[in-house]
Formats: structure tokens, C-alpha cells, sequence
């Protein structure tokens, strides 16, 4: 089931690997590899590369045209081990994430934290031209990804206060008449803080029972109907009345989960400090006047 639609790309790839000397192993990870939640005929492929020189397969541009037309490609950071992958999109629409690491990361992959998430998941050995990958469901083990943990009192109480604070921040963007800040910070900045709260309130209220996705993914499915029928009205429009707006219901979106954190960890919630932004946020918020 695994490479869904991309068959034509994976076997010029394997036959492209297969004779490449620096490429060591290849491993199929994210939805193509997936039993939960896998790929459909949206989803793109992620490819992992151990090259004995990685940053000479990244810099170059000529390798990865022989898998398809290229539409365009670009190099950015993974999100695993701090490495670089070439992200390309061809003709036909396909979308294929080259992440490269080098191959003395091979005995490693499974031991970090970030790649135990990744392969957890699931995950697809193409190649293993040194048989290093042959251990891996050993060093998996039992396990699983996570589903998230409880706040530690300090990462709790840090991020109510940056919530709030920015709270204060994007009202005053508003006084100013700032459209464009307020409206990144309403709708960028404090929906990446009030996704937090909402995955650590997931890891303490349904006592780590729900499958928490990293960066809000599958967030419809997983969240509890209640908070989901709330997001709509915490986004905006670009537009100063309806940010702030969408500000107010940002906050008590946040300020309902937040307590509700609090109390499951035992933490006090700043009650006095949230009422005191907002009187500061209804003086400061709305059209610069003069």
C-alpha cells in the first residue's frame, strides 16, 4: 500500500539509488508509510537519503531531474536531526520531500526522540545497501507515538503569560491601525499558543487516551467537538473591527482551556493578570483616532 501513486517516481528513485555508491539506505516514512491516517491522492512522498556526502546531494541540482520534470524544487531544514531536504514538485503534480542525513546517522535514527515520532508512525525500508536498518522494529520496541504529556508548571505558567501578553500586543497593533501585524499575530502567533494549550489540555483531560499530531494535523478528528465548534469565530477577517473581534474569542478560547489545564495539573491560572489585560486590551484596541 505504501508509495500510492508514485510508483513510476520510486522505481527510477530505487534503480537511480541502486547504482549511486554514496547513497547507503532509503526509507519511506509519513503517510505513505502509514497504517493510521495514510496517504490519499493528496498526500506527498517523504523520502529519507543516508549519503555518505549529503551536503554535495543537496547542493546539487541535476540528480533529482531524473525522476520527472521538475516544476520547481527548493532546499529547506527537516524537522527531525536539523538536516536538509530538497522539497520538488513534478510536472504531473507529485510532491517529493528528499530528506537527506548522512550515513553515519544510520545506526542512530531510531534512538532520537523526533525519529522514534517519525518511525513510530510507520515506516518503509527501500534500501539497506549495509543491512544497518535490519534492527530497527528492536530498537522501536513497544513504541508508539506520543500522545502528548502535561505542562510542567513553568512551561505552563510561560506560556499563559507570552498568550497574554501578545494579547495586549495585537491590540495595540490595532490602536495603531496595523492591519497586517495585528491580524498575523491574532490569527499566526496566538493560534500557535492556543494550539498548544489545546494539545496539552488533549494530554491531561482524556489522560493521554487521545493521539495528539504534531502541528495541528488531523486537529478535526482528534479535538473535542466543543473547542472545534469554537475556532471558526478566533479567526478574522482582514479587517480591525473583526480582528478584534476574533481577538476576544481567541482569548477566551484559550483562558477556558487554560483553566481547564490548571486544574487537571494542579497549577494556579493568573486569573487577576488575564482580567488586567484585558482592561488594558478594551482601552487600547480598535483605530488609531487623530
Amino acid at each position: 500500500m505504501w508509495a500510492r501513486g508514485y510508483g513510476p517516481i520510486v522505481e527510477r528513485f530505487r534503480n537511480w539509488a541502486d547504482e549511486e555508491p554514496a547513497v547507503r539506505a532509503v526509507m519511506i516514512v509519513g503517510s505513505q508509510a502509514r497504517t493510521r491516517e495514510p496517504a490519499d491522492r493528496w498526500s506527498d512522498l517523504d523520502l529519507v537519503i543516508f549519503h555518505t556526502e549529503p551536503e554535495k546531494l543537496i547542493a546539487s541540482s541535476e540528480w533529482y531531474h531524473r525522476f520527472g520534470t521538475v516544476v520547481l524544487s527548493m532546499v529547506e531544514s527537516t524537522s527531525v536531526l536539523n538536516n536538509k531536504e530538497r522539497r520538488v514538485i513534478y510536472s504531473d503534480g507529485r510532491d517529493v520531500d528528499f530528506a537527506v542525513f548522512p550515513a553515519t546517522f544510520l545506526p542512530f535514527v531510531a534512538q532520537s526522540p523526533e525519529g522514534k515520532e517519525v518511525l513510530g508512525r510507520g515506516y518503509h525500508v527501500l534500501l539497506d545497501k549495509d543491512h544497518q536498518l535490519t534492527g530497527l522494529p528492536e530498537a522501536l520496541g513497544e513504541h508508539r507515538p506520543s500522545k502528548g504529556r502535561p505542562p510542567s508548571r513553568e512551561e505552563f505558567e510561560g506560556v499563559v503569560a507570552d498568550f497574554w501578553y501578545h494579547v495586549l500586543w495585537v491590540a495595540k497593533k490595532l490602536r495603531r491601525g496595523e492591519v497586517w501585524t495585528a491580524k498575523m499575530g491574532c490569527d499566526g502567533y496566538l493560534k500557535q499558543l492556543l494550539l498548544g494549550m489545546l494539545e496539552w489540555e488533549a494530554a491531561t483531560v482524556s489522560e493521554g487516551n487521545v493521539d495528539v499530531w504534531h502541528d495541528g494535523r488531523f486537529l478535526d478528528r482528534w479535538a473535542p467537538q466543543p473547542v472545534l465548534s469554537r475556532i471558526p469565530a478566533t479567526f478574522a477577517q482582514y479587517d480591525l473591527t473583526d480582528i478584534e473581534r476574533a481577538l476576544h474569542e481567541t482569548g477566551k478560547l484559550f483562558s477556558s482551556l487554560a483553566r481547564e489545564v490548571a486544574t487537571a495539573t494542579g497549577t494556579t491560572y493568573p486569573s487577576e493578570a488575564e482580567s488586567a489585560i484585558w482592561t488594558l486590551v478594551d482601552q487600547k484596541a480598535g483605530p488609531a483616532q487623530g
